[in-house]
């Protein structure tokens, strides 16, 4: 029996191994490595369970994204259930689109033509057309197809989130316009159409990250005019451009900039070039001083702002910015949408 275990503990300690190396979760295969690690936790070894029957060593989970964690989760799933199609959020993680952290929790899986949906241990599972439309695969997973993704996060998303999706799969390429429309209009019958209509409509792969996205959302439930996105300036000394995150002209003649500051271009070094963040800062004030000589106020916001409601809009009109249509939702009702942007909502990915 001794021989046995520690043969067993050999094998679990070259799983982990092995799964880590593909960005994976340790799925127990067998009884004996199912006790085998329980006994390692038992003990006191730094494993966790991120879901019933997954299991990862500490240092290695704390050491990745909430996108790297949502992933290992899904191909340790994989390994036991290869015939699963990952749908929904899950399938938008897997195809790089900007997915709010907070929705990441839960993995969805894609069930055939008349499977009742259900959650359970971490899972959800609900109806996508696998029979109809063949899969796609995206970081050697199978997935929905792409359109299916858009189409089921754009009808049963909040706005916010679904707009940050939908944006980035324009941004990357993924879809266009047309082919979301025609997309909602051959599934006229689905519930949540009409939802997958407007965003559509709505949608702009001109926005730069999930988090302008995200904002860009909120000014229109709080009834502001949509922005011109990504206007560009030119420094009145150096020549250089500049490219405003929003922009807005009013009746009145005044020119109005919006800048999303989402904080990681002073901690990344892909998106601080390399520099300190003493220089990412140095350099931002000269840019937003160069453009406050080109227009008439610059106003800008995070992403706690944008998630108070209430506060959000109490900043855009301090500054003037204009509406053109009643508020979607009631901003004294609304509860924080507190979210967390993903690093790939900046390109980072």
């Amino acid at each position: 029996m001794h021989k046995l275990k520690k043969k067993v503990d050999e094998q679990v300690r070259i799983s982990f191994e092995e799964d880590e190396a593909r960005g994976a979760c340790l799925a127990t295969y067998s009884e004996a490595v199912h006790k085998d690690v329980q006994a390692r936790i038992a003990a006191g070894y730094d494993i966790v369970s991120p879901l019933p029957g997954l299991y990862a060593r500490g240092d290695f989970w704390r050491g990745l994204t909430p996108e790297q964690q949502a992933i290992a989760k899904m191909r340790g799933l994989a390994t036991r259930h290869p015939d699963w199609i990952f749908r929904g959020t899950s399938a938008a993680v897997l195809l790089g689109l900007s997915v709010s952290h907070r929705l990441l929790d839960v993995i969805e899986v894609a069930s055939p033509h008349g499977t009742k949906s259900r959650r359970a241990g971490g899972v959800r599972t609900r109806h996508a057309d696998v029979d109809e439309e063949p899969c796609a695969f995206a970081r050697g997973l199978p997935v929905t197809p792409v359109l299916r993704t858009v189409f089921d996060c754009c009808r049963e998303l909040p706005f916010r989130d679904a707009v940050a999706i939908t944006d980035s799969a324009l941004r990357l390429g993924l879809v266009n316009k047309d082919q979301l429309v025609a997309y909602a209009n051959d599934k006229r019958r689905c519930r949540g159409v009409a939802a997958a209509h407007h965003i559509a409509g709505f949608a702009d792969g001109r926005s730069g990250s999930g988090g302008e996205s995200m904002a860009r959302a909120a000014m229109w439930e709080l009834g502001f005019v949509a922005p011109e996105l990504q206007t560009e300036f030119a420094d009145p000394m150096s020549g250089w451009r500049y490219f405003a995150d929003f922009c807005w002209r009013t009746e009145e003649g005044r020119v109005i900039v919006g800048e999303f500051d989402g904080g990681e271009k002073y901690v990344d070094p892909q998106m601080s070039g390399g520099r300190s963040v003493a220089g990412v800062m140095r350099a931002e004030r000269l840019r937003e001083s160069r453009l406050t000589a080109l227009v008439d106020a610059v106003v800008r916001f995070s992403p706690a702002m944008v998630a108070d409601s209430a506060e959000f809009a109490r900043l855009l009109d301090t500054f003037g910015v204009p509406r053109d249509h009643r508020p979607l939702i009631n901003v004294a009702d609304a509860a924080p949408f507190y979210d967390e942007v993903p690093l790939s909502a900046y390109g980072i990915m």
